[in-house]
């Protein structure tokens, strides 16, 4: 009966360690954003869901706080290349629409701001809205595709054509 005991906790332990080897390989394999945080400047952000009876707003806000973060962190740059690059690739016009945001909310984006995520109302859709310390408020809209979020930067169709 003792052999029988040990042969079952050797099989359970083969079990779990191929079942972690296999969690291992597909967070190491998989894609990650196209887009990430650089070093500085730092981004002062609080990203939380609105008021919700919908379990999904706050897989939401959890979902879309880096590409938030990351946009922050590109109007303090300026650059409005990098920062149409987190535009959703199938719109256009990104790097123009990208120059008026940095010139509008720019000043602002390297103080506290407060991010409030919409009741999501279409699955691969969100609303943002962002609030600056010294009181100016932006919506923004993103736009998911392969678990990835944009933003909808430029012209185009938020779902992806």
């Amino acid at each position: 009966m003792a052999k029988t005991s040990g042969a079952k906790w050797l099989i359970a332990a083969l079990v779990a360690l191929c079942l972690g080897g296999g969690v291992l390989a597909w967070w190491l394999l998989r894609e990650p954003a196209p887009y990430a945080l650089h070093d500085t400047p730092k981004v002062d952000v609080t990203v939380r869901a609105a008021k919700s009876n919908y379990p999904e707003a706050k897989d939401v806000a959890r979902e879309t706080e880096l590409v938030i973060k990351v946009y922050l962190q590109r109007l303090q740059e300026g650059d409005a290349a990098e920062l149409a690059e987190i535009g959703a690739p199938w719109y256009t016009g990104r790097e123009k629409a990208a120059q008026s945001l940095i010139t509008k909310y720019g000043a602002q984006a390297d103080k506290p701001v407060a991010a409030v995520i919409s009741d999501p109302v279409t699955p691969e859709l969100a609303s943002v809205k962002l609030r600056f310390s010294d009181g100016q408020q932006q919506v923004l809209d993103l736009t998911r595709d392969d678990d990835v979020w944009w933003l909808t930067l430029g012209n185009g169709d938020p779902v992806k054509p």
